[in-house]
C-alpha cells in the first residue's frame, strides 16, 4: 500500500491566508513629468513675452524656449531627473539648467547684456522654480500620485 505525503504550508503563510496584495505601483509615470516640466517652462516663456509686449510672434516664442528647453532636457539627461525620483533632483536639474538656457537665450538675441543679465537670470530662475512646482503639483493631483517609484506623500 502507498503511503501519500502530507502536503506542508509554505513557510510564512497559512495555507488558507489569501497572498499579500501587491504594492503599489510606480506613482506618476515619467512622461507626465517629461510633459508638466516642459509646459511649465512654454508657459514661463509666453508669460515673460506678454510681460514685455513682445507680441505672439513665432520667431519671438522659439528664439525664447529653444535655448530653455534645449538646456533643460540635456540637463535632464545627465542628471537622469525623470529617472531618480524626487524634489532634490529636479531643484538640482533647475540650478544648472535655467541659467544656462537664460544665458544662451542672451546671447541669441542680444539682450539683456552686462550686469541686467544677472537680474534676468534671477528673475527667471524665481520664476521658472515657480511654474515647475505649480506643474509638478498639478502632476500629482491629476494621477493621484507623487514621483516615480515613490508613493504619494514620500517625495524629498
Amino acid at each position: 500500500m502507498a503511503r501519500s505525503k502530507a502536503t506542508r504550508p509554505k513557510p510564512g503563510r497559512h495555507p488558507n491566508q489569501r497572498p499579500a496584495a501587491a504594492p503599489p505601483g510606480p506613482a506618476a509615470p515619467a512622461a507626465w513629468l517629461v510633459i508638466a516640466d516642459a509646459l511649465a517652462l512654454l508657459a514661463f516663456v509666453v508669460t515673460g513675452m506678454r510681460t514685455h509686449h513682445e507680441g505672439g510672434a513665432l520667431a519671438i516664442f522659439l528664439r525664447n524656449a529653444i535655448p530653455l528647453l534645449g538646456a533643460w532636457f540635456a540637463v535632464c539627461a545627465v542628471f537622469r531627473t525623470y529617472r531618480r525620483p524626487g524634489l532634490t533632483v529636479v531643484v538640482q536639474t533647475w540650478l544648472v539648467a535655467v541659467p544656462i538656457g537664460l544665458v544662451f537665450r542672451s546671447l541669441w538675441v542680444g539682450s539683456p547684456d552686462g550686469l541686467r543679465i544677472l537680474v534676468f537670470v534671477g528673475v527667471g530662475l524665481a520664476f521658472t522654480l515657480l511654474f515647475l512646482l505649480l506643474g509638478r503639483a498639478a502632476v500629482v493631483v491629476i494621477t493621484g500620485r507623487g514621483y516615480p517609484g515613490r508613493p504619494s506623500g514620500a517625495d524629498q
